[in-house]
């Protein structure tokens, strides 16, 4: 019996790792507090505290630029475009109003009273409505097709945060100050009540829809619920702070948090519910929103008066290594055999070749990450033969003997 060195392979694939890096920046004005996106992707805008919404253009994946300023008499503490990104909705906490801007022209049109200390805003494109919370446990309704307020309710005690998940069915409030979160049914208003066991700061969805992510400062965990039956999953233990404001990708599996004082933005994995890292980002991150197109991360920054973006590397999204290995077990042998594992799976092709470049013997399979399985060499010709293993385009090959 004859064994023969493993040969390692590596190979790079495009499999995308978290977007973590640093894409630009531009200044907003003095202490922005929120920032959302058009629904075209081609705007940020933000909301700062000083008496501004800023408008960013979007000119290019890593290319933005100031495409100017709305003075606005108040302090915007969070803001949203309306479905057609025509409108921009700014909430103004010192004069408890919603300025109406037009984006072409980047002006005032319309302002509406709202309930004292607005904290958050959620658009439901599909129903044409945006949902505003107030820290003192309120929830207003904006009609955006008539520009008007169409109702205001209690939900809780304390809410800073809202949420609403990708099909837009659900909106959810998170209670600081009570354990308990609220849930609006947007096609019919009716409001319930589920129990975190937590009081609950920031709140965000799974990309997929399918799980809510609530922040607990107090206790530095991430708790999880599972949306169809609206019960709590598990949580996630913060290595740091628990972020305040959060954002989930719509098409990739990662949830990013803000932490102020860490000056971090915190990642998580909406599928495996571990923590994968923390992104540095000087400058007190305050808020977060996802561009439309799933690659990108806006952040407004406090204490640098900033807009920051994050997401994949311009130049390309950065390789893992893949690690494949092929192994002669038996030869020279009346029945040889090979070995191949395949430390990140994939489709696994080989071929067994005569000195005349014959094809002789084929099989093909699919592996799972870190397997390693063995391929007899059946009704294989007598004489050498050339074994080929081909991952990802790349090809390894060994030298067996058929006795």
């Amino acid at each position: 019996m004859k064994f023969a060195a493993l040969v390692p392979l590596i190979v790079f694939a495009a499999i995308a790792q978290f977007p973590d890096t640093f894409l630009g920046s531009v200044s907003v004005g003095q202490n922005p507090m929120d920032v959302c996106l058009s629904p075209d992707g081609n705007r940020a805008y933000a909301a700062v505290e000083f008496g501004f919404a800023t408008a960013i253009d979007i000119n290019g994946y890593s290319d933005f630029s100031l495409a100017g300023l709305v003075t606005i008499d108040g302090e915007p503490v969070t803001l949203q475009c309306d479905p057609t990104g025509e409108y921009l909705y700014v909430a103004d906490q010192e004069n408890n109003l919603v300025h109406i801007i037009n984006t072409s022209e980047l002006s005032v049109v319309k302002t509406l009273d709202i309930q004292p200390d607005p904290t958050d805003m959620v658009l439901c494109s599909a129903g044409n409505m945006i949902y505003l919370s107030h820290e003192n446990g309120m929830i207003t309704v904006i009609d955006t097709e008539s520009q008007t307020v169409e109702e205001s309710f209690w939900v809780g005690e304390e809410i800073n945060s809202i949420c609403i998940t990708p099909a837009q069915d659900l909106v959810f409030a998170a209670d600081d100050g009570s354990p308990e979160e609220a849930v609006i049914t947007t096609s019919t208003g009716v409001l319930t009540h589920i129990n975190s066991g937590m009081d609950s700061y920031g709140c965000a969805v799974s990309g997929n829809g399918t799980r809510l992510f609530l922040s607990c400062p107090s206790w530095n965990i991430i708790g999880v619920m599972d949306i169809a039956s609206l019960t709590v999953e598990g949580t996630i233990p913060c290595t740091g702070d628990a972020p305040e404001k959060m954002a989930a990708l719509p098409g990739l599996p990662y949830l990013y948090g803000v932490c102020p004082e860490q000056n971090t933005i915190t990642v998580f994995g909406t599928d495996d519910l571990t923590q994968k890292g923390e992104i540095p980002l000087t400058g007190g991150p305050a808020n977060i929103a996802a561009h439309p197109d799933g690659e990108r991360l806006f952040i407004v920054c406090t204490a640098d008066n900033k807009m920051k973006i994050i997401g994949f590397d311009p130049t390309g999204i950065d390789p893992i290594m893949h690690e494949h290995m092929l192994s002669v077990l038996h030869s020279p042998s009346t029945a040889p055999s090979v070995a191949v594992t395949c430390l990140n799976g994939g489709i696994v092709s080989l071929s067994a070749f005569d000195l005349a470049g014959r094809t002789v013997w084929t099989a093909e399979t699919v592996m799972t990450q870190n397997e390693t399985r063995q391929f007899s060499l059946e009704n294989a010709p007598v004489g050498v033969l050339i074994v080929t293993s081909t991952i990802e385009g790349t090809v390894n090959s060994v030298k067996v003997v058929v006795l």
